[in-house]
């Protein structure tokens, strides 16, 4: 099952994890500044991905594959973006209506301070209102319901190197739907873990480098967390069918 402290231990495993940290905080820090930085932790996560199913957790890997993680990263992106896609459409259109909707509150606001009355107040539709919340609900909930099926593609994609781990939906919405206990179980860590990080977060702002430090320990963990599952949807996965061929019987003399 799924184990949350373990993922929260593991960015701290190794004799050497300082200087992983120290990496990792950096790379965090680099971030707004660069693309190819996010791309190589994308890269690098199938790593640690492919190191935890593979039962190794005392060690995260070293960073001495920038450039494959930077390739890998870039597959990544365009997988996760198939996930993404319809939370973007949603809070697109929610956007849309909420636009409008901060243009009427905007005019209420300046005929409130208007001191010659000179401004026509615009009423606020109702029903834009009620879509604007609706859009931005039904995005939220995508994401949270996607989210071990995203996560269950990484890690297959992890496994077999396939781009076709993130285009088979319906396969990740299988495999998340046989294992809904362990799903249940992954995306509640994830909400503990987000909760977690954004405490710590809280108190480690007054220093830059120990806020990436706790953005890069958040980071593993969710790398160990989608390890872990991507462990048991392999160990859950139904065997393929092996059909023997008969073999022709002799013909009697």
């Amino acid at each position: 099952m799924i184990n949350l402290t373990r993922a929260i231990k593991y960015s701290f495993s190794g004799s050497d994890f300082f200087t992983k940290l120290f990496i990792g905080a950096i790379m965090v820090i680099m971030l707004p500044l660069g693309f190819i930085t996010g791309l190589i932790l994308l890269g690098y996560q199938l790593r640690v991905i492919r190191t935890v199913m593979e039962g190794d957790e005392a060690n995260p890997p070293d960073w001495d594959q920038f450039g494959t993680d930077l390739a890998q990263g870039f597959v990544v992106l365009l997988g996760s973006l198939i996930y993404y896609l319809p939370a973007f459409i949603l809070a697109g259109l929610g956007g849309a209506f909420g636009w409008d909707v901060i243009s009427s509150l905007g005019s209420r606001l300046r005929a409130a301070i208007d001191p010659f009355n000179t401004v026509v107040p615009t009423p606020i539709d109702r029903g834009e209102l009620s879509m604007m919340v609706i859009c931005f609900a039904l995005a939220l909930i995508w994401l949270l319901l996607s989210a071990p099926m995203l996560m269950a593609a990484t890690a297959r994609y992890a496994e077999t190197g396939k781009f076709s781990s993130f285009v088979n939906m319906l396969e990740r919405a299988d495999e998340v739907w046989d294992n809904r206990k362990a799903a249940a179980s992954l995306t509640l860590s994830l909400l503990i873990l987000m909760m977690m990080a954004q405490l710590a977060g809280t108190v480690a702002s007054a220093t830059c480098l120990l806020t990436a430090y706790v953005q890069y320990a958040q980071f593993l963990a969710i790398c160990h967390l989608t390890g872990q599952w991507g462990r048991v949807l392999k160990q859950n996965r139904p065997k393929p069918n092996v059909i023997r061929p008969i073999k022709p019987r002799p013909m009697p003399r």
